[in-house]
């Protein structure tokens, strides 16, 4: 025979061996023992007998207890036990088999009050309402000062004035158109300014009168009224 074919033999042989023994270790260990005293019949078979009837638990029953005498009658809200038939609703507090509430008494039921939105209490007597707050009066402070212009040019046509005023600004100076009524004519006044002191007005008088149409421009001082 092969030395291989004798290897798996042995192996075979080897593997049924174990089987074997781990099978009756089992059975061994799980099969209840023959004196056990937790087997549920006798050895022939037969069950033990009975020592009470089963009809005695159908026909046996125990009454109810009865409540002593003795014991004082439930008050208030106490909660009444009633053994036996069940008690017809006039027996029980309250005459229309509802139960009672409070300590026999009619029980009586308060309504709240419907509040109207925005509805604020009356102040309790006696009691004085606080007086308004006052506001402060804002007091104005007027102050006077004293501005300098230089006035470029005066037209009675407004259109000459708005051709003076368009050429000031192309050279970059801005000036305002202010009117003034002499003798009843209405006199419109190319004005440039204000400045804070007659110096600073001096100052670019020269300049401005360079400029065509402005030879006979003048520093004029104005006095205004400011309120704070």
């Amino acid at each position: 025979m092969p030395l291989e074919t004798r290897k798996v033999l042995w192996t075979v042989v080897s593997i049924s061996i174990v089987l074997v023994v781990a099978s009756g270790i089992a059975v061994a260990l799980f099969l209840p023992s023959a004196d056990s005293s937790a087997a549920p019949a006798a050895i022939a078979g037969a069950a033990p007998p009975r020592t009470i009837s089963p009809e005695a638990y159908v026909r046996e029953t125990e009454p109810a207890p009865v409540p002593a005498a003795s014991q004082p009658a439930p008050t208030g809200d106490s909660v009444i036990i009633v053994y036996g038939d069940k008690p017809s609703p006039q027996s029980l507090p309250g005459s229309d088999g509802r139960p009672a509430i409070g300590t026999g008494a009619a029980a009586t039921t308060s309504t709240p009050k419907a509040v109207t939105p925005g509805y604020k209490p009356a102040p309790p007597a006696g009691t004085a309402k606080p007086a308004p707050a006052t506001a402060k009066p804002t007091v104005q402070k007027t102050t006077t000062a004293t501005e300098y212009w230089i006035q470029a040019g005066s037209f009675s046509s407004r259109s000459r004035s708005e051709d003076l005023q368009r050429d000031l600004g192309a050279k970059g100076l801005a000036s305002v158109i202010t009117l003034k009524d002499v003798d009843g004519q209405t006199l419109y006044r190319v004005r440039i300014g204000p400045y804070s002191s007659k110096t600073s007005a001096e100052n670019w008088l020269g300049r401005v009168r360079s400029l065509p149409g402005c030879a006979e421009a003048y520093v004029s001082m104005q006095t205004v009224q400011r309120t704070n």
